[in-house]
């Protein structure tokens, strides 16, 4: 759910800190306006491609759409995205006794330049206990997340498919290792087909409807995810993140808690994308430890969930 904060990685040379915003689903943009850094992708096959870096506060990896720090009234409309694809594989969540813990790791179009969200993916979380579990979903924002009845386990290969025609939306998920597919179609009004998705998250929990009353959970010790196949399709084409479909963005998730409306619940960690594959279709997401930790007593917050 993109209930999110985010920073803006400023040059170092302008002796500016970084520029702290928020952003929630429910306002006219997810994304104000602001400076951002830009790198050339790394490897051969992308080199002609320009990646924009940017901070978030609870995604990690990469979008391809309109960056919102740059658009405005006057600017195009832009790429329409009808599907989206990916593969992962699910990882180990690291648990231990304190407080509880959230990853997920899923496709999805919409959402970074827009009001809705349409996504699948897999979780893996940490209890109080310590206790790891894992879990499928697909979730239609502003609507919660919905459960799938289908068993994942870390080692198991998935692969995922967001399709939207009209107000026609398409989830697909299939666990490879366990030969087990769920699929579905829904309808959903006013899906926002203008980005493409593939995240490590830190899932939100939200007392009501209201984005005020939405906590970004701790971000679970998930080690590494690795995304591969990475291919999204608009305006009759298909490709790789760097096909040239639109405009790349890397996320790199910086846990900023009590800033704003949002606030960590509990020591929060960070996430960050490696650099993507030759063919632009591939990538790894990071676990890390914050190099300075924040100390918090854990709120326990109730509430459905949110991505």
């Amino acid at each position: 759910m993109d209930i999110r904060n985010y920073a803006i990685a400023l040059p170092a040379a302008a002796g500016l800190a970084a520029l702290l915003l928020t952003a929630c689903s429910g306002g006219a943009s997810s994304h104000p306006p602001a400076a951002t850094t830009t790198s050339p992708a790394r490897d051969s096959a992308a080199s002609t491609v320009s990646v924009t870096a940017q901070e978030d506060s609870n995604w990690a990896g990469y979008v391809i759409g309109s960056n919102p720090t740059t658009t405005t009234a006057t600017t195009t409309a832009g790429t329409s995205f009808s599907s989206v694809s990916g593969s992962w594989t699910q990882s180990a969540a690291d648990c231990a006794s304190g407080s509880p813990s959230h990853s997920a790791f899923w496709v999805g179009i919409g959402g970074y330049t827009g009001t809705h969200l349409e996504q699948t993916g897999t979780s893996a979380d940490c209890s109080a206990s310590g206790q790891a579990t894992y879990s499928v979903w697909y979730e239609l924002v502003p609507a919660a997340q919905a459960p799938v009845t289908m068993t994942v386990q870390p080692g198991d290969k998935l692969s995922a498919r967001v399709a939207v025609s009209g107000d026609k939306v398409s989830i697909s998920i299939s666990d490879l290792t366990r030969h087990v597919t769920f699929s579905k179609q829904l309808t959903m009004s006013g899906p926002t087909v203008s980005s493409a998705e593939w995240i490590a998250e830190a899932p939100s929990r939200c007392e009501s409807a209201s984005s005020q009353d939405c906590h970004i959970l701790s971000l679970a010790d998930f080690g590494s995810v690795t995304f591969t196949g990475a291919s999204a399709s608009a305006g009759g084409k298909a490709g790789s993140i760097t096909s040239g479909l639109a405009p790349v963005t890397a996320l790199t998730l910086e846990a900023n808690p009590g800033f704003g409306r949002l606030y960590a619940t509990a020591a929060q960690a960070d996430a960050s994308p490696g650099a993507l594959s030759g063919n632009g279709s591939s990538f790894t997401v990071s676990w890390q430890r914050p190099e300075i930790q924040m100390p918090a007593s854990p709120v326990f917050v109730t509430g459905p969930l949110y991505h």
